[in-house]
């Protein structure tokens, strides 16, 4: 019954995901098997760098952005192209209205077509900073990030972490997990990352300094994980931020 309804009715696509487009903080993107944008909300286009509604339309992430992102955007594309599976969570660089860098986190599902063949992605991306900010308003969740966050200098555990919202850790995971689907350790490691970030563009203290401040062994230690979780390293991320910035 459903395929035939789909089949009969010849719905168009536009119509179809018009609905995503009024709510808040969320944009959708659909792209072909090589990877170029079909269908996007403007907003999309707006938080990869492009300004205007249909500019990237048929284009591939290196027609309108810089080669480490495209490359990054690329190679998550072809997991989901080449798995079938989908991609959770993403955390990675956007652009906000201004053109400056900030955190997005997106997730990319295979796009089939009728015999299950994968032909495309389909996407969703929002702010992340906009997800944090509706975690005080999730009860023992919004209190565990709070938490996590005021003391990202300690080292944290899932333990303490649940002792201080009076909850078992297994409890806490699931719960957790449900609100803003990662893991508490991933939630501990992006938010690291992000506070690291922001320090790094908006402080004169030394990366050495800025490591210690947020959890970190060492200056290497930051690097790593900061280029693994966004793919840039903290010197390109901070040229980066400056250069759109300036412009």
């Amino acid at each position: 019954m459903r395929e035939a309804f789909f089949q009969t009715a010849e719905i168009d696509s536009r119509e179809f995901l018009r609905a995503f487009e009024h709510i808040p903080g969320l944009f959708y993107f659909i792209k072909d098997a090589q990877s170029r944008t079909m269908l996007s909300t403007r907003e999309y286009t707006e938080q990869i760098g492009v300004q205007g509604g249909d500019e990237a339309v048929g284009k591939r992430p290196h027609e309108y952005m810089g080669r480490d992102l495209a490359d990054h955007y690329l190679m998550d594309d072809k997991k989901v192209l080449q798995s079938g599976q989908p991609l959770r969570n993403i955390i990675e660089i956007g652009f906000n209205e201004r053109g400056i860098p900030e955190w997005i986190s997106t997730d990319k599902f295979p796009l089939r077509d009728a015999s299950g063949r994968v032909v495309g992605i389909i996407g969703t991306m929002q702010s992340l900073q906009g997800r944090l900010h509706s975690l005080p308003h999730l009860g023992e969740v919004g209190r565990a990030a709070d938490y996590i966050r005021q003391n990202l200098g300690k080292s944290l555990h899932l333990d303490e972490v649940a002792a201080h919202v009076g909850l078992s850790k297994r409890h806490l995971q699931r719960l957790f997990h449900r609100s803003i689907r990662m893991t508490i350790q991933r939630f501990i490691i992006r938010s690291r990352v992000h506070a690291a970030a922001h320090e790094l563009t908006h402080s004169q203290r030394p990366m050495a300094e800025i490591a210690l401040m947020f959890g970190f062994t060492d200056q290497s230690a930051l690097s790593n994980t900061f280029r693994k979780v966004i793919g840039l390293a903290p010197l390109e991320y901070s040229k980066r931020f400056l250069r759109e910035l300036t412009h």
